[in-house]
């Protein structure tokens, strides 16, 4: 035994049974068993061996440091072990955890980077946000934290930047990666007295005719409009919490439904004899034309009789005629900075009705058949997308003809952009025409 490092202080017991020794290299009292210590490779003292072991099994501090740079960290102080927390900082120039130029404590264990796919670094794998950031991105979205961050999940008690509310509690989970809002006074969400919902409802036109259910349940009610569009009870459904954010009461008033009756009665109007129940205001709906001359059928849909007044395309006088002489017209926008593409048949005035709205004519090319014409349209949108020109909005909204528009800039001017519809002309047909 003592042999092995350890000095027993007790009789001998059998070399099956604890033996009480004293360890002649960390003088801890320990109580081996003869018959394991005997056996090749095993000590007396377990925690010497524990530590002896440790020791063999640990790599060189170099390698322990090129291990944690590769996963995105650099050790800032000696290496404490495998599974010991080493304080490290980040490698990457657009970590999260780093604010206003101080970059974020982070601790990592060797360990636990062995086992991670992600970075060493908590802020960069996205399972920790810094407190000065959160706050930040809190008030970014209108409300602006009263108190130190809690955690991603947990109520924070903040200030509403619009309402000047304090009574708001939201979670930076919510506000900031679920994109919702953050105070329920502006966002509609707050349960108020009934009396004021009920005041609520009755300032938009809607008359509620149930007990109060809550901001963002439906509320059965009459829509007061005299002109209403709907059903002859303009019996209507809205949430108190959609028209606190600009919704319409009334759907029939606002366009976005209609009675079956008055669908099928404006189709009539325009000359179309419905040959199936309504199908919904987007959806194309089969009617027969009522003209005597053409009884075709046609699939408009109701939202373009109403808003464009489309009739039948078989005997209609208006649209596009492939088979007549057309335009390829080029038009730009100064206030846009954009360029537009467009065909027309001749003498239609489409291009004067752009030019109301603010399009100059740059130049046009005509075409004896309309077929023509149409190709090199849809060859021109084509070759833009292909390079990544996207279409132009008006201040983030559609207009009509906005998807055939492309950005202006020092490079890509009208000249530039002129030229190319002549040459893709020529590509395409010489004898395009």
């Amino acid at each position: 035994m003592i042999g092995k490092g350890v000095w027993p202080v007790s009789t001998w017991p059998g070399g099956s049974q604890r033996w009480l020794c004293v360890c002649m290299k960390c003088g801890e009292f320990v109580t081996p068993r003869y018959n394991n210590v005997m056996q090749p490779g095993r000590g007396g003292c377990e925690p010497c061996g524990r530590l002896s072991s440790a020791a063999n099994r640990r790599l060189p501090a170099e390698a322990s440091v090129a291990e944690m740079r590769t996963a995105g960290v650099e050790p800032i102080e000696p290496y404490p072990g495998i599974d010991a927390p080493w304080r490290c900082r980040c490698l990457s120039p657009l970590c999260p955890g780093l604010w206003m130029g101080d970059p974020a404590d982070i601790r990592p264990r060797l360990a636990d980077v062995r086992r991670s796919v992600a970075s060493a670094c908590k802020f960069c794998a996205r399972v920790a946000i810094r407190p000065e950031r959160a706050t930040y991105e809190m008030i970014e979205r209108g409300v602006e934290p009263i108190v130190p961050y809690p955690g991603a999940a947990a109520a924070w008690h903040c200030r509403c930047l619009t309402c000047n509310s304090t009574d708001i509690s939201p979670s930076y989970a919510n506000v900031v990666l679920t994109g919702q809002g953050g105070c329920e006074h502006c966002g509609g969400r707050k349960r108020v007295p009934e009396q004021q919902a009920v005041r609520e409802m009755l300032e938009v036109g809607a008359e509620p005719l149930a007990a109060y259910p809550g901001a963002n349940e439906r509320w059965r009610s009459r829509c007061l409009a005299l002109d209403c569009p709907g059903p002859a009870d303009r019996i209507i459904y809205p949430r108190l919490g959609w028209i606190r954010r600009g919704a319409q009461a009334c759907k029939w008033c606002a366009g976005v439904a209609i009675d079956v009756r008055v669908a099928h009665d404006t189709m009539v109007a325009v000359g179309l004899a419905p040959l199936e129940p309504y199908p919904g205001v987007r959806t194309p709906w089969a009617c027969r034309c009522l003209n005597p001359a053409c009884q075709a059928v046609v699939r408009p849909t109701l939202g373009s009789v109403r808003s464009r007044d489309t009739r039948c395309a078989a005997c209609a006088v208006y649209g596009f005629k492939p088979d007549k002489p057309a335009l390829v017209y080029f038009l730009t926008h100064p206030r846009l900075n954009a360029a537009k593409i467009g065909i027309c048949n001749l003498a239609t005035g489409r291009i004067e009705r752009h030019q109301r709205r603010g399009w100059r004519r740059y130049e046009t090319l005509e075409f004896h058949h309309g077929n023509g014409a149409a190709q090199l349209e849809r060859e021109v949108i084509a070759e833009w997308r292909a390079q990544r020109w996207d279409p132009v909005l008006d201040e983030g909204e559609t207009y009509d003809g906005w998807t055939e528009t492309v950005a202006l800039t020092d490079e890509l001017t009208p000249d530039v952009l002129w030229k190319s519809v002549l040459e893709l002309k020529i590509v395409i047909s010489p004898n395009l025409s």
